[in-house]
């Protein structure tokens, strides 16, 4: 299937038909030819655009950040007037659920493939953004008098490693359920008991 584009926003089309290939089949089948032919332009019309494949790759990524950085953002407005270490729990859920519904996108952004930190200004910037949710929050809740005995360097390991174990865990079939709501089923029994754990301390 072709993706429309207007004169002049031929790199958006392309990055669009790009993520739409990973979100479907997987980074590993994407290349600059099938990519034209996606997108209905001639076979060197994505040099124009990009170097190569790992170019691509790096606008897709850029793309999954966006994406996760505004379903994190979503989620902690609407949990804003949640105690602060629900707060937290929240944005845990809403990690793996992302990872549930996008699962090939997530394992291009953090997976083998996942442009390195310094690669491009623009992933940095936004990966940056999507992964300062989780220690925002979990500052609030230490400023709440929660979670205390740990540092907060310490806390956001913790709860890092929590999520991304969860989603790395359903990604790879090892959770018991296939489907986005066991995922998140498992995601809020993992971080209740982060909840717990703070709340103890206080």
């Amino acid at each position: 299937m072709s993706t429309p584009y207007h004169h002049g926003s031929l790199r958006d089309a392309l990055v669009d038909a790009a993520t739409q290939v990973v979100t479907e089949t997987g980074s590993e089948s994407l290349s600059l030819r099938a990519l034209a032919r996606r997108a209905g332009v001639s076979s060197g019309a994505p040099y124009r655009h990009f170097t190569d494949r790992d170019a691509v790759l790096c606008a897709v990524a850029t793309n999954g950040f966006r994406r996760f950085d505004a379903a994190l953002a979503n989620t902690d407005e609407q949990s804003a007037t949640l105690p602060p270490v629900e707060r937290v729990e929240q944005l845990g859920v809403a990690y793996v659920r992302f990872a549930a519904e996008e699962p090939n996108l997530f394992r291009l952004m953090f997976g083998p493939l996942a442009p390195r930190v310094g690669v491009d200004a623009e992933l940095d910037e936004v990966r940056r953004r999507a992964g300062a949710h989780l220690p925002r929050a979990l500052t609030r809740a230490q400023a709440a008098g929660f979670g205390t005995d740990s540092s907060l360097e310490e806390l956001v390991e913790l709860a890092w490693a929590l999520v991304h174990g969860v989603a790395a865990l359903h990604l790879d079939g090892l959770a018991g359920s296939s489907d986005v709501a066991g995922a998140e089923q498992l995601a809020r029994r993992v971080t209740g008991q982060l909840g717990r754990l703070m709340r103890s301390d206080k």
